[in-house]
């Protein structure tokens, strides 16, 4: 009697293992698929995979054409921080080369002695130099008032020794005019003084005023021309005289 074995056919899978799905498989007989490998799982992240070559590849892009602005700007505020550092002292260089490139002028020249301007508001010329060379010579002048804009008839004599005294020929408080009186004989005849020099006069109360003598106001206050006859009230308004040259600047008066 013969007894049969039965055989088995070296890799034959069951019967059933068509049936099976690839969810109910084992790892062990699940197909290795080399173009499609499972990712290497990561802990803590579940289904991670990394990004696709394509987005890698914009990604990477994009940051180097951010890398390429700032560069290009950063490069900019380099060059123009550059060229100004260079550029103010060329400015300033530039500048000085013109300056010394102008030619100088030559100054104007100075107006001549007579013509000098008076130094202060309301100074007039009132004689030149020539005009009053000897002693007691004089010359009557206008005189204007810098702040009340009123034209006063004046006068100015050459003392001897050389002093000026100008004075307003307007008596003071008052509205008559003074004279300067030259001829002893009619100091004499008509004033009765008797002088050994030129007098200023008041030919309406016969006031006379010694040029040569210094009176006082009052105080600390003295003026030129004291009373040596009538019934004055004070000497004459004095007015300030300087030398400019070849003339005889009035500038202020009392």
């Amino acid at each position: 009697m013969t007894t049969e074995i039965p055989t088995k056919t070296p890799g034959a899978l069951p019967a059933n293992s068509a049936d099976k799905t690839a969810a109910d498989k084992t790892p062990s007989e699940k197909t290795f698929d080399r173009f499609h490998p499972d990712m290497p799982r990561i802990p803590g992240v579940a289904g991670a995979r990394p990004g696709s070559p394509a987005k890698s590849d914009a990604a990477n892009r994009q940051r180097l054409v951010q890398i390429l602005g700032a560069a290009a700007v950063a490069v900019t505020l380099v060059g123009a921080l550059t060229w100004w550092i260079k550029g103010a002292p060329r400015k300033a260089e530039d500048s000085a080369a013109i300056e010394a490139a102008t030619p100088e002028l030559p100054a104007p020249p100075l107006p001549p002695a007579a013509a000098v301007p008076p130094a202060h508001a309301g100074s007039v010329v009132a004689a030149s130099v020539a005009e009053l060379s000897k002693p007691w010579s004089a010359k009557k002048f206008t005189f204007a008032k810098p702040f009340a804009h009123e034209n006063i008839d004046a006068m100015v004599i050459r003392l001897p020794g050389g002093d000026l005294w100008a004075f307003a020929l307007q008596e003071p408080y008052g509205r008559c005019e003074l004279e300067f009186v030259t001829d002893l004989r009619q100091l004499a005849a008509k004033y009765g003084y008797r002088a050994s020099h030129p007098m200023v006069v008041n030919p309406c109360n016969n006031t006379v005023y010694d040029p040569l003598k210094v009176g006082p106001l009052g105080g600390s206050t003295w003026a030129r021309g004291e009373i040596v006859q009538g019934g004055g009230m004070r000497p004459p308004l004095s007015i300030d005289v300087v030398v400019s040259g070849r003339s005889i600047i009035a500038d202020r008066m009392e």
